[in-house]
């Protein structure tokens, strides 16, 4: 199936314009909602199920890859999209870019409440954000100051956890890790309509990688890598190094 790469800008001289402030929020996590429904603006259909990814490139530039052929909107100007079908070999060597929202399956502690006959917490609190569980691990607290404070200890507990992480996603998704940059980490909050508000890890990363098993990491290339999705995460877009 023939795929579509999007780079789509927001058109400022859209009548729909005045209403930037609530399209394009400068709150990185009022953005990140605003954003999600932007972009369903290009794939329109009332019952249309999700079958694209993207990701925010600042000053209301977004890319995209889709399954379907973007829609003309006057929110955006004239799309410019091509065919996205990577054609890869084992060996071949790339570079990357990916905003992920990385997780990983939180086992019990000891005390903690399971599932009956399993080691496993509940399905609603296993996923939890590699970065702060990590800090969670180490005990670096809100609260402390100096050299070992949460605030300046951070990036480095997402350097390392970002390493296991995408080495793991690696050995299943067809590739191999040569190099990686954590380039920024957020912790940022999306506002439900319900309940309280849901807290998403948001990393950004780039480096080198090796392709081991072509036809794995293509898929990957369109599904997307990790959690959240549809709020701009998981798009990596690769070239060749």
């Amino acid at each position: 199936m023939t795929h579509y790469f999007t780079r789509a800008v927001v058109n400022k001289h859209a009548p729909e314009h005045t209403l930037r402030p609530l399209l394009d929020p400068k709150d990185a996590s009022a953005a990140m909602d605003a954003h999600r429904r932007l972009i369903w603006t290009l794939f329109p259909g009332r019952h249309a199920k999700r079958d694209f990814l993207w990701r925010a490139d600042g000053n209301g530039k977004f890319l995209i890859i889709s399954a379907r052929k973007p829609h003309p909107t006057r929110l955006f100007r004239p799309i410019d999209f091509k065919p996205y079908k990577p054609v890869l070999a084992a060996g071949d060597r790339l570079a990357f870019v990916l905003r992920a929202n990385a997780t990983k399956d939180r086992r019990s502690s000891p005390g903690e409440n399971t599932v009956t006959g399993t080691k496993r917490r509940p399905r609603r609190n296993r996923r939890v954000d590699i970065v702060m569980h990590a800090m969670h691990e180490l005990g670096l607290k809100g609260g402390s100051r100096g050299s070992d404070s949460r605030s300046s200890r951070r990036m480095q507990v997402a350097e390392e956890a970002a390493q296991s992480w995408l080495a793991r996603q690696g050995k299943l998704r067809g590739f191999e890790i040569g190099m990686l940059a954590v380039e920024d980490y957020q912790a940022l909050s999306l506002k439900r309509s319900k309940g309280k508000a849901a807290k998403l890890g948001v990393l950004d990363l780039k480096g080198i990688l090796t392709v081991s098993e072509p036809e794995e990491f293509t898929n990957l290339l369109y599904a997307g890598l990790g959690r959240a999705k549809a709020f701009g995460c998981g798009l990596m877009l690769v070239r060749r190094a």
